[in-house]
């Protein structure tokens, strides 16, 4: 079974690396936290890859990776990852975090999302968080609701 069994029509790295980059110059509240990204790779159709630059910006008052900030990373990236198969980004449905281990100032933390699967009104994605030693900081599993083209109204 394909990854994309029903799903919207695929996109290409092309629409995730615009969403991407359109997220990063926004000035919102992702913003700091995707700026600090690097060396983003699409390493297969469904998957996104980057490493983060832990700055005192990110982190909480123990001088570690805040969690919100994490959960954001989560949000966000998988969500770049799912534009890769599909041009729609969706609606997240539910997302969770699991916190596994600290990531200090100034330490790099290397991120790897996947798409699971996409059918044609959901998709559901995971996200895993590691230090330069390979050890787990946190894990993540995003779904988002895809919309679906509504009918016209004959009325």
């Amino acid at each position: 079974r394909s990854m994309t069994d029903g799903a919207p029509a695929l996109a290409d790295a092309r629409t995730a690396e615009q969403f991407f980059a359109e997220a990063v110059r926004a000035g919102t509240y992702d913003s700091p936290a995707l700026a600090r990204c690097r060396k983003g790779a699409f390493p297969k159709l469904g998957a996104f890859t980057c490493e983060l630059e832990v700055t005192s910006e990110l982190t909480n008052r123990f001088g570690t990776l805040h969690g919100g900030c994490v959960a954001t990373l989560v949000d966000v990236l998988t969500t770049v990852a799912l534009l890769t198969v599909t041009k729609q980004g969706g609606v997240s449905t539910d997302l969770n975090v699991s916190y596994c281990a600290p990531a200090p100032t100034g330490s790099r933390v290397l991120i790897t999302c996947e798409v699971l699967k996409v059918g044609k009104t959901l998709a559901w994605m995971e996200c895993v968080l590691k230090n330069e030693d390979g050890d787990v900081i946190a894990t993540g599993r995003h779904t988002k609701f895809l919309p679906v083209a509504m009918p016209v109204s004959k009325l």
